[in-house]
């Protein structure tokens, strides 16, 4: 008996989600708030402006689809693709986007604030002025990330890797920063003031002229690290490799 509810209330349910998908897709709506679009495929769809707050779009895929000026805060978007989907000015915040797939996806201006990416993939994406204050970012993978002038003020980057990423004149003001790699990233100008950073690797990347006024660094490497006009006096530091390859006195 309980195997025959089960069984209407899905073919019940069906149609309803092809609709909603369906009307997403051609424009007929712009708004699914709350709605369960798991699993859904909208790969290279237009859903330029649409509104999905709280909606579930676990696994769904948007792959290359137009997601310009979205509203997907809140959303429950665990493991879902948006690969090479654009997110130009896109609100995300508090969403948990956590094992999702950006790659090389297209979120400059885009709003993530408090949402949690861990574990997402975001190789080569672009996020150019993206706002991430406070989102969790903890084993992200985003080596040669374009991220230039964003915000990742009281970030949690942890194990996180930033290799190759280009990084100028970023914030991360009050991030943790644990185990993280920075591997030949270009950060020149970024501010780390008042973050925490450990067990990081710097190795060869460009920190000229960044600030770490206030911070605590420890256990860092920065072997072959440019840090011409880093006054590394303004931080706490101990046990740290620096730039000529010797362990700090």
């Amino acid at each position: 008996m309980r195997i025959f509810l089960a069984m209407i209330l899905i073919f019940a349910a069906g149609p309803v989600f092809a609709d909603q998908v369906g009307d997403l897709i051609d424009g007929t709506i712009k708004e699914c708030k709350g709605c369960d679009l798991r699993g859904a495929n909208f790969k290279k769809a237009d859903l330029t402006g649409v509104d999905l707050t709280g909606a579930d779009i676990t696994g769904a895929t948007f792959h290359r689809a137009k997601l310009r000026s979205a509203i997907l805060t809140d959303v429950t978007a665990v493991g879902t693709n948006f690969n090479v989907a654009d997110l130009t000015l896109a609100k995300m915040s508090n969403g948990d986007f956590s094992r999702a797939m950006f790659y090389a996806a297209e979120m400059s201006g885009a709003d993530l604030g408090g949402a949690n990416l861990t574990e997402a993939r975001m190789q080569t994406a672009r996020l150019t002025s993206a706002k991430l204050p406070g989102a969790v970012l903890d084993r992200t993978l985003m080596r040669d990330a374009v991220a230039n002038n964003a915000d990742f003020t009281n970030t949690s980057l942890q194990q996180t890797n930033l290799n190759g990423a280009r990084l100028g004149r970023n914030r991360f003001d009050g991030a943790t920063i644990v185990n993280a790699g920075f591997v030949e990233a270009q950060i020149s100008r970024a501010n780390f003031e008042n973050a925490t950073i450990s067990l990081t690797d710097f190795l060869a990347a460009d920190l000229r002229r960044a600030s770490v006024a206030g911070a605590t660094l420890t256990g860092n490497r920065f072997t072959r690290a440019a840090t011409r006009d880093v006054d590394f006096t303004q931080a706490t530091m101990k046990n740290n490799i620096m730039a000529n390859g010797r362990l700090q006195d």
